[in-house]
């Protein structure tokens, strides 16, 4: 039997619908915790900013980043509510 394709360390795309599509994103995680650790509360988070470290990873359409913007602060409201509980 032969080795996997991909180490298991390697990171899990996080699903995120965005404008009716579900779209895998990687480090998604990662960025979060780093928001959140540096105390940045969803509403205190730049939009641009999070697309931009997002779009580091990931592909992100030029016409899709106030989608793209719009689901990932939703997400990060899940991600933060989930952590302050």
């Amino acid at each position: 039997m032969g080795k996997p394709c991909c180490p298991s360390s390697a990171p899990k795309p996080t699903m995120i619908r965005i404008g009716g599509v579900v779209v895998g994103l990687t480090a998604i995680g990662e960025i979060f915790k780093k928001l959140y650790e540096a105390g940045k509360k969803p509403e205190n988070v730049d939009r641009h900013e999070l697309v931009k470290e997002v779009s580091i990873y990931n592909y992100i359409p030029s016409e899709g980043w106030n989608e793209y913007a719009e689901a990932l602060i939703e997400e990060y409201k899940k991600y933060y509510n989930g952590r302050i509980k």
